[in-house]
């Protein structure tokens, strides 16, 4: 749908206040839709395995969106699509996306239930709190794992030269210019210069300071924006958009339905994750992000999320062309063996769904540099894998996996892990043998499990 018409949209819909857009819009419509199209789930499940319900999801989702728009933040109005218009736009959805340039240009594709393709691997710090002395050699050190097929949200840089950064400054358009050029260069270190780098940058002045054809983020790069809960957009995200429209870059947009929120249980927030991806791909989004949140766990490995990630996914994949990833954010921390448990489980519930995957990432990071390179490579490992089984297969290895960590999921007490600093070598950004050793405990364990690890 054209660009223009919703952002003209955004400032004539109807006006509502945002409660009312939330509480009567899209909470007392979820319940009411969840019960009509027989959505539901028995408190057992990991993996949904019932194809009929997805497709009843998807529905649910569809009429869901038909009724609630979207809602814009800063002028109180809903910007509102008719049915027509929102099955034109998905039929002009396209299930491939080129990014990168050259000998690193990379396709993402929309994948079925239980596809054979192996999933593309969105992987790096993952908007973690990167230190401006580590920034380059850390993104060097996750670009330099081939089965990476983009550099995902270099880090936020929060302060350099030693001074915290506003978000409106002059410093902060500095630190975009530094982001751009500091992420090229790693890319360039690592031996693949085009490679893909998704950017998120916070304020709109900062998606132009970080651009540049030479340095910085290109047009082949994709660009990130992430949709406020429950099917929200705000200004910030409205001009960022508009920017990424006229520059020509693929649109990477990300949205976190929150279980125990407006949606309800877990099934009545996938009614709203269909919603949010159709909202999504009305905006312009060319991959869709959904990052499976649970409001008490703060995390997005618990049974709840597992099964939402399972369910939702499986609508998007029977029913749409939407390139679909979902995130993966863990309890568990890098140098802890319980991160790469958590990080397998979700990957192996949305893979065999039809998701791509982004991550991984601890939910609440310690510091700075709180990530692993080499996790990031058993990540993409076990996506890869996960290709080769079908839900049923994968099912019981979910389960076992979760009874490992399922009783240190709290924040507080889950394993601390450490930096990457602690986890590499510096020199040779090769990981440490105590890091490795993790590694290679759990891949084993992974094995035994039935992953077709190699």
């Amino acid at each position: 749908m054209n660009f223009k018409e919703i952002a003209k949209r955004c400032e004539t819909g109807p006006l509502t206040e945002s409660k009312d857009f939330l509480m009567k819009s899209v909470a007392a419509n979820a319940m009411k839709l969840t019960k009509e199209y027989e959505v539901s789930w028995d408190g057992k499940t990991f993996v949904n395995l019932d194809d009929e319900m997805a497709d009843r999801c998807w529905q649910a989702g569809k009429e869901l969106f038909l009724k609630t728009g979207i809602y814009s933040m800063n002028s109180t109005r809903v910007i509102e699509f008719s049915e027509e218009e929102v099955e034109e736009s998905l039929r002009f959805v396209q299930p491939q996306l080129a990014m990168g340039a050259g000998k690193d240009r990379v396709v993402a594709h929309h994948r079925q239930v239980e596809d054979s393709r192996k999933p593309f691997v969105f992987c790096g710090p993952f908007n973690a709190n990167v230190h401006e002395e580590m920034f380059v050699r850390l993104n060097e050190a996750f670009s330099r794992e081939k089965l990476v097929d983009c550099l995902f949200f270099p880090g936020y840089l929060n302060e350099v030269d030693g001074q915290l950064i506003r978000p409106t400054s002059a410093l902060a358009t500095r630190m975009a210019i530094l982001y751009g050029q500091w992420s090229r260069e790693a890319v360039r270190r690592a031996g693949r210069p085009d490679m893909a780098i998704a950017g998120h940058a916070v304020m709109a002045p900062s998606e132009i300071a970080c651009t540049n054809e030479e340095w910085g983020l290109r047009s082949t790069d994709p660009r990130a924006i992430v949709l406020i809960s429950e099917l929200q957009v705000d200004d910030v995200s409205m001009t960022r958009l508009a920017y990424y429209q006229a520059y020509g870059c693929p649109i990477y947009m990300a949205f976190t339905p929150l279980i125990g929120g407006y949606g309800g249980n877990p099934a009545g927030t996938a009614v709203v994750a269909v919603a949010s991806f159709i909202a999504s791909a009305m905006l312009g989004g060319e991959v869709v992000h959904i990052g499976p949140q649970h409001m008490n766990y703060k995390q997005q490995t618990n049974q709840h999320s597992l099964f939402l990630s399972s369910l939702a996914n499986q609508a998007i994949a029977r029913n749409s062309n939407i390139i679909a990833t979902t995130s993966h954010t863990t309890s568990g921390r890098p140098g802890d063996p319980q991160y790469a448990r958590e990080f397998s489980a979700l990957a192996l519930a949305s893979v065999t769904s039809g998701s791509n995957v982004s991550g991984p990432r601890p939910a609440e990071p310690l510091g700075f540099n709180n990530v692993s390179p080499l996790m990031g490579r058993l990540f993409a490992e076990v996506a890869h894998a996960a290709a080769g089984l079908s839900r049923e297969a994968a099912t019981p290895i979910v389960e076992a996996l979760y009874e490992t960590y399922k009783d240190k999921m709290d924040l507080e007490n889950a394993p601390k892990g450490e930096p990457f600093e602690d986890l590499y070598d510096l020199t040779t950004l090769e990981p440490t043998a105590e890091h490795q050793a993790v590694y290679d405990q759990v891949k084993g364990e992974l094995v035994r499990l039935g992953v077709p690890l190699h």
